[in-house]
């Protein structure tokens, strides 16, 4: 609870990951992942450099936000695996993001398929337009396998 303040600062960097955000709902919504142990961050020092918010239940991302100037540093990668590892092993995971020809995307897509995910079924968030995307345990396996060989 006590990185919560800077969680905020850096939501409000990466608010071009999500068109729709009404913060009180959002600050809600975070405080609930801290108590029920299902949100990560990662500090460079003092300075919180990425954060993760995620369902047990559904097996999906809620929000990954990375600081901008960490952006090109493979975070979402340490995330995603931690996710796999410790968190979700042998789950499905998922997420949305824009859908595709969006003008709001800056790269969200690319990054999501770059890191394996596949695309999935077109969806309505928040009265938005997104498209969930999938990370099946196999996809996983397959990575590690091309790895050691």
């Amino acid at each position: 609870k006590s990185d919560l303040s800077d969680w905020m600062d850096l939501m409000r960097l990466v608010i071009d990951g999500y068109p729709v955000m009404n913060e009180m709902d959002y600050l809600n919504e975070i405080t609930k992942c801290i108590e029920e142990q299902r949100a990560l961050v990662l500090k460079d020092e003092n300075l919180l450099i990425g954060a993760m918010a995620f369902s047990y239940l559904e097996g999906s991302i809620e929000f990954l936000g990375v600081h901008p100037q960490y952006r090109n540093q493979g975070i979402q990668k340490v995330f995603l695996d931690a996710l796999l590892e410790d968190y979700l092993p042998g789950k499905e995971i998922s997420m949305t993001t824009y859908r595709e020809g969006d003008k709001a995307d800056i790269g969200h897509r690319d990054l999501l398929k770059q890191l394996g995910f596949a695309e999935r079924e077109l969806l309505t968030e928040f009265g938005y337009p997104t498209q969930r995307f999938v990370l099946s345990p196999k996809s996983k396996e397959g990575e590690k396998n091309d790895k050691r060989s």
